[in-house]
């Protein structure tokens, strides 16, 4: 099959799937007012049209040996040179990224191989078999990990309630039935495919909780119920929300209702000794996309500081230049991260993975920092960060005038340039949109304590102590 038009992509988010969403059944994700904005995004990375130029198509796109064009999303990385590519690519791609589902599916290629080596299972077949079609038919996906939980203190198996994390119910000759739900899936009312894996590592009670499998996001016995994270405002308040006028996201839980899942669609059923292997390889891959965010936004955070502090004529003020400062260093560290991370490869089963520990480095630094940034910016425009006219009052005659003489900058500096940032700012720091980029930033791809984690995986630390008892002796 070619590459999907945009259209194609549309048309095939029209399947009966069950959407809910601000208290009602949304019969048409695509002609819905606000989902649609974010299907036409991402309908924006499909097909072959003349918006698409020789230099953006070559780098979303590879030519399979059969001579059979793909998405490079659907690729995994089996070296350097195409794990580059790949964050190239997500970095300048509209809509909804593609490391998770990229990530899930790799991970799963290189735990296969490892289960049916130990087992003498046929996983690798399967999962391998799945990425081809999946990516020959060019579909989007979305990742369904994190599960409700319930009494975190306590395992799957501990629960009062066994639905709190998805497990199979029922083994059949010809596939499984899996119940519970998953929260927190990004963008899955528009998916086609959903990727369910495990959410942490599991022991030898909670073997029917260690399932990985694919599911149709239109199955029998899903339901996705949507979060409501702010309605987009429109093009008509442009100047108000200059990032986040016209852009929506969601997040679903999507509950399995006692849903099917033919054999060749499970990817891992009852392997707990895998499971936090598998959750190893996943959150390295999907943390690439600490790379691609947070050296881009931290530079943005710092040219809002600059500007905002000429505009106010306090760019040469010793506390203000000494914050853009910090600043500064933050973004060359997490380029510095960026670099080890994507050069300080390994290739394990034959697929490219980026340093663990420099990706999550940048993340923990980057969430360590973001709230003072911020507090830093809203410092600098005062009040009017949250109480300045709108743009609209600058197109009404009758208030245009008064809002030009008294929102002003230093000398040269006009209402409109100067409202213009301010707005850009809240919508940075203080809007509904900020909030979620921020606690995105402190959830998505794990919590900073998993990163911790991660990042003291392996480290000496025995090495240290007896580096100092030689000191002592």
């Amino acid at each position: 099959m070619a590459l999907r038009t945009a259209q194609q992509y549309l048309d095939s988010l029209r399947d009966g799937r069950v959407v809910y969403y601000a208290g009602e059944r949304i019969r048409d994700v695509v002609d819905h007012a606000h989902f649609g904005l974010r299907a036409r995004a991402n309908a924006a990375q499909y097909g072959r049209g003349a918006a698409d130029d020789a230099e953006t198509l070559a780098a979303r796109t590879v030519t399979l040996p059969d001579g059979e064009v793909i998405h490079r999303w659907h690729q995994p990385p089996r070296s350097q040179e195409d794990l580059l590519k790949f964050v190239a690519m997500e970095e300048e791609m509209p809509g909804d990224a593609h490391g998770a589902m990229a990530a899930g599916i790799t991970g799963l290629q290189i735990v296969a191989r490892k289960m049916d080596a130990k087992f003498g299972t046929a996983y690798t077949p399967r999962i391998d078999a799945y990425a081809e079609w999946y990516a020959r038919n060019d579909l989007h996906g979305a990742f369904a990990m994190t599960d409700a939980k319930g009494d975190r203190s306590k395992p799957p198996s501990g629960q009062a309630d066994p639905d709190l994390w998805v497990r199979v119910v029922e083994r059949r000759a010809d596939g499984i039935v899996i119940r519970g739900a998953k929260t927190s899936v990004t963008s899955a009312a528009l998916a086609n495919e959903l990727l369910v894996l495990p959410t942490h590592g599991m022991g030898p009670a909670d073997a029917d909780w260690s399932v990985a499998c694919a599911v149709p996001a239109n199955a029998p016995g899903v339901v996705m119920i949507s979060n409501y994270a702010g309605a987009p405002w429109g093009e008509r308040f442009r100047f108000d929300k200059p990032v986040n006028h016209s852009t929506f996201h969601h997040d679903a839980t999507v509950i399995f209702n006692d849903v099917f899942v033919p054999n060749e669609r499970v990817f891992m059923d009852g392997e707990f000794d895998h499971t936090r292997e598998l959750l190893g390889y996943f959150t390295t891959l999907h943390r690439t996309g600490v790379l691609v965010r947070e050296p881009r936004d931290t530079k943005k955070l710092i040219g809002a500081a600059q500007l905002m502090a000429r505009y106010n004529g306090l760019e040469n003020v010793g506390a203000i230049r000494s914050t853009i400062a910090e600043m500064i260093e933050t973004a060359q560290l997490l380029d510095a991260l960026r670099y080890t991370a994507l050069n300080r490869v390994q290739i394990i089963e034959g697929l490219c993975v980026p340093d663990a520990v420099a990706c999550n480095l940048a993340g923990l630094t980057i969430t360590g920092r973001r709230d003072a940034f911020l507090t830093f910016l809203c410092e600098l425009c005062g009040g009017p960060v949250l109480t300045a006219p709108s743009g609209l009052d600058l197109e009404n005659p009758e208030t245009a005038a008064l809002v030009r003489k008294y929102y002003v900058g230093k000398d040269g500096v006009g209402a409109d340039e100067r409202l213009r940032l301010v707005k850009y700012i809240y919508d940075l720091c203080a809007s509904d949109a900020s909030g979620w980029t921020r606690a995105s930033g402190v959830t998505a791809a794990g919590s900073p304590g998993a990163r911790r984690v991660a990042v003291g995986r392996g480290f000496d630390l025995e090495g240290c102590v007896k580096a100092v008892l030689a000191d002592l002796a």
